[in-house]
């Protein structure tokens, strides 16, 4: 019977492939179905120092509806892709001390697939179908139970992760041990985070003093819209009025809205990832990946036109959740982003209802090498990076590894 055990739990176990044309990193890949016709797709290589014992750290990028596959091949993953299509190893990839996963969520994100009538529309959906895939994901790869586990990302990943954390901790599960959140040039609170666009303009050039005066008064009014609970048509055209009077026209604007030092070539996302594109449509990619039947896309409108409703939304209470619970929060921003910028995030951590808020504010700020400038009071850190724009782990690979390798270590920056 004993045998008859061992043989189910080894046949449950995902095996781990490796694959010249991912340069022999150890990974695994699959979907874990979340409702009648929808799945998430996973993307998990093992840590390059000790697969055994490294903690689980999985990241999300934002959107709403952009593929997390874009972090990993722009970003913080094993390799970047080359011109002529092949890769080459990233020294500063994020699984350098941790088992690394890439995830494809909400549903109908990147490869994941979407039934009819099946996308999700705000972030208790999101957060409970995410831990649905947390148990299928955990049920594959057993050797994570108890592990700690870290979530991470950027942009509206601000919405995501709060979220997800928070339902995490609720569930209490004795196997999924979250141990901190990060989150990057997030969007958290639009409540505190609107109005600082004025400043961070201003302060960076942008716009002049009357512009700025004018502006002021704007973002009041889309404070106003979103406290009172307008509808978020009404109070998303308000709110965008005034960025869009900073950056011109939306389809040309006047800089890259993620990097304010370069300009934008290729609007919307103003990069150029088309290699990415190219690559996951080779035949052996796909067959490597099992991918067959699916079509990749960097981000899903329908899946973004699904979150609408949600994007005015405030987590900034499950970030003080997740704090009064001992989970470990960072905040982190690249201070050359504009759309999500760090004068944003400072503003949300100054503001966030928490049992040392008083003291959080009155820390004063401290360099961290010469990387950038933190504060950090408790399990709670915000952390200014220094000329790094909306994906910093782009800009500032270095500074991006180091800041998870002492993050998920449990040292100070």
């Amino acid at each position: 019977m004993r045998k008859i055990v061992l043989l189910l739990a080894l046949l449950s176990l995902a095996f781990a492939d490796q694959n010249p044309i991912f340069l022999n990193e150890t990974y695994n890949t699959g979907f874990v179905k979340i409702r009648k016709d929808s799945d998430i797709f996973y993307w998990q290589f093992d840590s390059r120092s000790n697969p055994s014992t490294d903690p689980l750290v999985i990241w999300l990028n934002g959107g709403p509806g952009c593929s997390s596959l874009t972090g990993l091949f722009a970003e913080n993953g094993p390799f970047k892709v080359n011109d002529d299509l092949t890769l080459s190893s990233n020294a500063y990839s994020w699984n350098s001390n941790a088992n690394l996963v890439f995830v494809d969520q909400p549903v109908g994100t990147g490869y994941s697939r979407a039934g009819f009538n099946e996308f999700t529309h705000n972030e208790t959906q999101i957060a409970e179908d995410f831990y649905q895939f947390l148990l299928g994901l955990y049920g594959r790869f057993p050797q994570f139970k108890g592990k700690k586990l870290f979530i991470t990302g950027e942009s509206y990943a601000g919405h995501y992760i709060p979220a997800i954390s928070a339902k995490i901790v609720s569930e209490n599960n004795q196997w999924i041990k979250l141990a901190g959140s990060a989150i990057g040039n997030g969007l958290v609170s639009p409540y505190q985070q609107y109005p600082e666009y004025a400043n961070f303009a201003y302060e960076n050039n942008l716009i002049g003093k009357v512009k700025y005066n004018i502006l002021k008064g704007a973002f009041w009014a889309c404070q106003q819209l979103i406290k009172a609970g307008v509808s978020w048509l009404a109070t998303m055209e308000e709110c965008q009025l005034g960025v869009t009077s900073i950056l011109g026209n939306p389809l040309k604007p006047k800089f890259n809205v993620y990097d304010i030092r370069d300009k934008c070539s290729t609007p919307p996302l103003c990069y150029d990832f088309s290699n990415i594109d190219k690559f996951l449509a080779l035949p052996q990619v796909i067959q490597a990946l099992g991918t067959q039947g699916r079509k990749w896309v960097e981000c899903s409108k329908p899946v973004h036109l699904a979150l609408t409703a949600d994007w005015m939304l405030d987590l900034s209470p499950q970030v003080s959740y997740l704090l009064s619970k001992g989970v470990k929060v960072l905040v982190y921003s690249g201070d050359q982003d504009f759309i999500c910028n760090w004068r944003g995030g400072e503003k949300w951590t100054y503001e966030l209802q928490w049992s040392k808020q008083k003291e959080f504010q009155q820390t004063e700020y401290t360099q961290w090498q010469n990387f950038g400038a933190y504060k950090t009071v408790d399990n709670f850190t915000f952390l200014r990076v220094y000329q790094a724009g909306h994906m910093v782990p782009m800009d500032q690979p270095q500074a991006a590894l180091e800041m998870l390798n002492l993050f998920i270590s449990g040292q100070p920056l």
